[in-house]
């Protein structure tokens, strides 16, 4: 197994695209009908992992996009004075195949997504990462430093947040 990250590329038929199973329906279903054509459309912009021992294999992506957040859903962060509505970039879709699970593929799609939300923060307005994070992930996004915004949610999915200030 030779992982390899790149952008996603909507034109390029990627072995394991239409089969992709990451062992949730929705994300599943996203994978196989509308990754391409929403990154296509501009919609979001998705990474990629591919296994480059396996016919560059799609085995992982995760997808971002422009995104706002009224600063009353980030009460748990104690802000202070802000505007009513904050700028943040949110991880819309994230998905490893089953067979390529625990193996800390899921940090190296959230880094890559961190690393480009910081990138696109320096041009343009982002307090930071939003996501809902799926009931049985909400460990996986503590742990890389989310914070709950209304309580673990399950079964489900939970809104969580990450300051710019808190990415290293």
């Amino acid at each position: 197994m030779n992982i390899v990250s790149s952008l996603f590329d909507p034109t390029v038929k990627y072995p394991g695209l239409k089969d992709f199973d990451c062992g949730l329906d929705a994300i599943n279903r996203f994978a196989r009908h509308n990754l391409s054509k929403q990154v296509r459309q501009g919609v979001c912009v998705a990474y990629a992992l591919l296994d480059s021992d396996d016919a560059q294999r799609l085995v992982g992506f995760v997808t971002l996009a422009n995104h706002s957040i009224e600063l009353s859903r980030l009460s748990v962060l104690e802000l202070g004075s802000m505007p009513r509505t904050i700028p943040c970039t949110r991880v819309v879709m994230l998905g490893v195949a089953k067979s390529y699970q625990q193996h800390r593929l899921g940090q190296q799609l959230i880094k890559i997504a961190l690393q480009a939300a910081q990138a696109s923060a320096v041009n343009v307005g982002s307090f930071g990462v939003y996501l809902d994070a799926d009931a049985n992930a909400v460990g996986f996004y503590q742990k890389l430093g989310f914070v709950l915004l209304q309580g673990n949610q399950s079964p489900d999915p939970s809104p969580m947040f990450l300051s710019m200030s808190s990415i290293a």
